[in-house]
């Protein structure tokens, strides 16, 4: 599968249910984790659906060395607040595959409640798992390219930095305002 990247339409379409289990669903969902643990320059960990231009509810993750798919998630629950990492003054970073290159702090909450299916035989099983910290944030970042939403768009919105990777020192240098207004 092919990684499509900003500005792409498809990645402000909004992924619609999956309703049925077939044979094109599994193999759209391995391909879709098989693309992720392929991924490289940077390493993912995580991939939806829409970043492969197609319109599905559906994002893979690779945390704790385990490649796992997500179908029709919600997020049902989540703490208080939202952070931009642990320590205040030290933010993650957050970068996208369909955007290379590219970092940027973006707050998100520190433990969610996820509701999601699985496939069991023929069907579409209903899970509930809590997800804290790291995997939280990785989930959080899935689930908004399912809604269209890009990690760049809480840097607009929010006033928030935005870095480039420098491809021959590997450091990150932060864009000019001008530049981020036009991604």
């Amino acid at each position: 599968m092919k990684i499509i990247t900003h500005p792409h339409p498809s990645l402000r379409t909004i992924a619609q249910p999956v309703v049925t289990v077939d044979k094109q669903l599994r193999k759209f969902i391995q391909d879709l984790k098989n693309t992720l643990q392929q991924a490289s320059n940077p390493q993912g960990v995580g991939l939806a659906a829409t970043q492969v231009n197609a319109k599905r509810r559906i994002f893979a993750t690779l945390l704790d060395h385990q490649l796992r798919a997500f179908i029709n998630p919600e997020i049902i629950d989540h703490d208080n607040k939202t952070t931009l990492g642990p320590k205040k003054d030290d933010p993650y970073l957050e970068g996208c595959l369909s955007i290379p290159g590219i970092y940027g702090p973006v707050p998100r909450y520190g433990t969610i409640k996820l509701q999601f299916q699985t496939i069991s035989g023929n069907d579409l099983v209903s899970q509930i798992e809590i997800f804290d910290d790291f995997a939280a944030r990785v989930v959080q970042h899935e689930f908004d390219h399912l809604n269209g939403v890009l990690f760049i768009d809480y840097t607009k919105r929010l006033d928030l930095p935005l870095y480039q990777e420098d491809k021959n020192t590997k450091k990150l240098n932060q864009l000019e305002p001008s530049i981020v207004d036009i991604l």
